[in-house]
């Protein structure tokens, strides 16, 4: 069986358990990925753009018998629709491919849908308003008030959103951004991110993480991170209800993931919804013991997956200048370093890179005594932060508040 990844997204976590279950796995993406995958896995180009016939040629012309959907590097988040409409042919060919139907693909990659979505349905989304010019965000800014956030409808991880705290921010994005967009309030609260595998009639959701204090720089990937998080109460009742509702009203097919905030009232408030696995896939991997990549190649060689997966222990993301090197950690703890590669490329882009500590219940003391320890700069963030991280995660892993679908 020939198995062809589209996109090089952590690849090797997901090429090595297709391998060893006897699959012929190439991979599309950057061309400096034979190195880095080894001798037995074929690598080519992932064009620049595709289409739906563009998809399917590609497809035949590599023999593909299984394709699978593997965004996540940049220039990629738009495929998503392209994927759904070609794997409607792929599969009625015969073929394989886990790919989000064509009405979550738009669910995914265009924030204006999933926000009337959401207003239709009665997912709880922060208050907003989809704008065609101009004229119509200032409208919205005067309904909403400030601070709110301006984000572009279709827009790579990271860009194409900005925060406006004062009316000349707000000239200056109208002038740049392209239409539509959505005009969002700018909810205050503390953000959230949980990873999910949909197939067939089952839904896998690993521990919810906590990606910190939200704040204007619309940046999750410079706080720390903490898996796992509890939720208030009513937060958590509304997270399994919108999950429900999209597993049952979409069919996704394959990983996705939600971000979304609570907020000074302890109210969900979903932010955006990916139909890929995302930056917190190192945490649910290093919590759980069972990699959502690896899953997710078990779901495609049509493996069985557990019921559930739980947090086995606390698992903080620090940010640590690229060049720096940690001290060893205690025995007991557990250090994960994930360099930059063209798989992880955002360590060579950002200049930093996030070690996941894993921390058991009883190894707390030994965790914080081995942050105290390090020297000053080791850390992007302050060690208060990394610190109470670790106390909340240690809070919900002893609570138990470590499962969604429970």
């Amino acid at each position: 069986m020939r198995v062809v990844v589209l996109g090089e997204f952590r690849a090797d976590r997901l090429v090595a358990p297709l391998s060893s279950g006897g699959a012929d796995v190439v991979v599309l993406g950057g061309t400096e990925l034979g190195s880095l995958l080894g001798p037995d896995v074929a690598c080519a180009q992932l064009p620049d753009s595709l289409s739906e016939q563009g998809t399917l040629r590609l497809l035949t012309g590599l023999g593909a018998d299984v394709a699978v959907p593997n965004m996540g590097c940049y220039g990629q988040e738009q495929f998503l629709p392209v994927y759904a409409a070609a794997a409607c042919r792929f599969r009625s060919e015969g073929k394989g491919m886990p790919a989000h139907p064509p009405g979550f693909a738009m669910l995914a990659s265009d924030k204006t849908v999933l926000h009337r979505t959401a207003r239709q349905r009665g997912w709880p989304v922060p208050q907003g308003r989809v704008c065609a010019e101009a004229r119509a965000v200032r409208e919205a800014v005067r309904e909403i008030g400030l601070p709110v956030l301006v984000k572009e409808a279709r827009s790579e991880f990271s860009v194409g959103r900005y925060y406006v705290r004062d009316a000349a921010h707000l000239d200056s994005v109208t002038d740049t951004v392209r239409f539509p967009v959505l005009v969002q309030q700018a909810v205050s609260g503390e953000e959230f991110g949980v990873e999910l595998l949909t197939w067939q009639a089952s839904t896998l959701a690993w521990p919810v993480a906590s990606v910190g204090r939200l704040d204007g720089d619309c940046d999750p990937g410079r706080r720390v991170r903490v898996a796992p998080a509890a939720l208030p109460a009513g937060a958590e009742n509304e997270l399994a209800a919108t999950v429900h509702d999209i597993v049952r009203a979409f069919r996704p097919w394959g990983p996705w993931q939600i971000d979304f905030a609570v907020d000074e009232e302890g109210r969900l408030k979903v932010i955006e919804l990916n139909g890929r696995l995302s930056g917190v896939s190192n945490m649910s991997w290093r919590s759980t013991g069972v990699d959502p990549h690896a899953a997710y190649a078990r779901v495609v060689l049509g493996r069985p997956l557990p019921r559930r997966v739980r947090a086995a222990r606390v698992v903080v993301e620090l940010l640590v200048p690229n060049g720096v090197i940690l001290p060893p950690v205690p025995a007991g703890l557990e250090l994960t370093l994930f360099p930059g590669t063209p798989m992880n490329p955002a360590p060579c882009v950002r200049g930093y890179s996030r070690p996941v500590l894993g921390v058991p219940e009883h190894h707390a003391d030994a965790a914080h005594a081995w942050l105290r320890a390090l020297p000053p700069g080791t850390l992007l963030n302050t060690l208060d932060e990394a610190a109470s991280q670790l106390d909340r995660g240690l809070r919900a892993l002893r609570s138990g508040s470590t499962s969604l679908l429970a």
